[in-house]
């Protein structure tokens, strides 16, 4: 396969769609993470040096800076499952006496794990840069945040299946519980901050008022 990174989004579409086990849940899953990071950096990129939310520059660029380290993380991801998946999946064609005792066996579980709950980490914390700059973003762009949060949102409960699918094959069954755990209370925060987003969103004039468009903000 070429390098995904560098392929079409038709051409990524169809090697998605294609009876090959990569690119598969895990990359798509990383790259809408990176469409997540990338859309609020564009929504905030707008807003900075705006008079009305002039109070709010540092804390927008801050963020800005952030979300684009996201977003190339997220890229790296993309890649760095791909890599994990066909490791894994090449172990798990081994009878489970060769896989067990085989050097890399451990290393390539944990890699396996590793990928989605980095993913899952980075999203959360696009999902908090969505949540606490709601009220801190241009009008005109809220929506386009509000869209990044989903894909955050998404890209969180999505990594979840991905963490949960691999775990049960990591020798450390204590660490297997403590991962769990971590995960169940990043999806419940995760959760928590993504229906505060949505009832902020329905408070907004445009979503009370159809008719919105024909009056919109001047900010």
């Amino acid at each position: 396969m070429p390098d995904i990174l560098q392929l079409p989004v038709q051409d990524f579409l169809a090697a998605t769609a294609a009876m090959c086990p990569t690119p598969g849940g895990g990359s798509v899953t990383a790259l809408c993470g990176a469409l997540a990071a990338s859309l609020a950096t564009m929504a905030l990129r707008y807003t900075v040096g705006k008079k009305a939310y002039a109070a709010h520059d540092a804390a927008l660029k801050t963020a800005i800076t952030e979300l684009q380290s996201a977003s190339a993380r997220f890229q790296e991801l993309i890649t760095e499952d791909i890599a994990a998946y066909e490791a894994l999946s090449a172990m798990l064609k081994l009878t489970e006496p060769q896989r067990l005792a085989h050097p890399d066996y451990a290393a390539t579980v944990v890699a396996a794990i590793r990928a989605p709950r980095t993913a899952a980490d980075l999203a959360a914390a696009t999902l908090d840069h969505c949540l606490a700059l709601r009220d801190k973003t241009s009008k005109f762009l809220i929506s386009d945040l509000a869209i990044a949060a989903t894909y955050a949102h998404a890209t969180v409960h999505a990594s979840e299946f991905n963490v949960l699918i691999n775990l049960p094959l990591l020798a450390n069954k204590g660490k297997a519980v403590i991962i769990r755990q971590n995960l169940i209370d990043l999806v419940a925060k995760a959760d928590k901050n993504y229906d505060m987003i949505r009832t902020y969103m329905r408070q907004t004039p445009w979503f009370l008022n159809p008719l919105w468009s024909l009056n919109p903000p001047t900010t």
